[in-house]
């Protein structure tokens, strides 16, 4: 099995491939020690797998005039920097329909996040989270079996730049790669059957 980060530095390789902006705009990575420290902001403390994406890279940079397009690590999200993550925890932990467990990794700019879920019982899966959802759903194992899913949907042209220079993907093919490397998430099955 491959490490967190040997996938992110797969992604980015496939990344440059596309000729996409996003490994322009990723900030250097943060100590062990950095990420300990934000994280005593909130109640909350980073699994092996957040140090490990945050020690590749701290999220993107915030650029004026840079849309979230030219941003995007995988289509419609961009990696959130650990200060941005934890800010927008704390925003978010107001809300009813946020666990506070949750914890926010990669944003849509419009409301949407994948975020894992720190509980002590979930082991770190990821949840998809949207506004216009009522429930969110477990979509990643966890971080490891997300960035997986993404890796090979690079690697076999499922996620691609389209006509305006945007990632892009087919929906249906993702789904398989995820139900495969995801099997025990039910939400790929009950996708696969309506389509």
């Amino acid at each position: 099995m491959e490490t967190i980060t040997q996938l992110l530095n797969e992604i980015e390789k496939s990344l440059q491939q596309l000729d996409h902006s996003c490994v322009d705009h990723l900030n250097p990575g943060i100590t062990s020690l950095k990420i300990q420290e934000l994280f005593e902001e909130i109640p909350l403390q980073p699994n092996q797998d957040l140090h490990a994406l945050y020690a590749w890279r701290n999220g993107s940079k915030d650029s004026e005039g840079i849309t979230l397009g030219e941003l995007a690590f995988f289509p419609g999200f961009y990696l959130m920097s650990l200060e941005e993550s934890i800010q927008t925890y704390m925003e978010l932990r107001a809300r009813d329909v946020w666990n506070k467990f949750w914890f926010p990794i990669f944003a849509s700019g419009g409301g949407d996040f994948y975020a894992m879920n720190l509980a002590p019982e979930s082991q770190g899966q990821i949840h998809g989270v949207y506004v216009y959802e009522e429930e969110p759903q477990v979509e990643y194992r966890s971080l490891k079996s997300m960035l997986t899913t993404f890796k090979v949907c690079y690697e076999q042209g499922i996620i691609f730049r389209n006509e305006q220079g945007y990632l892009d993907m087919d929906y249906r093919k993702h789904a398989e790669v995820a139900h495969e490397i995801n099997p025990d998430v039910k939400m790929w099955l009950e996708f696969l059957k309506e389509m």
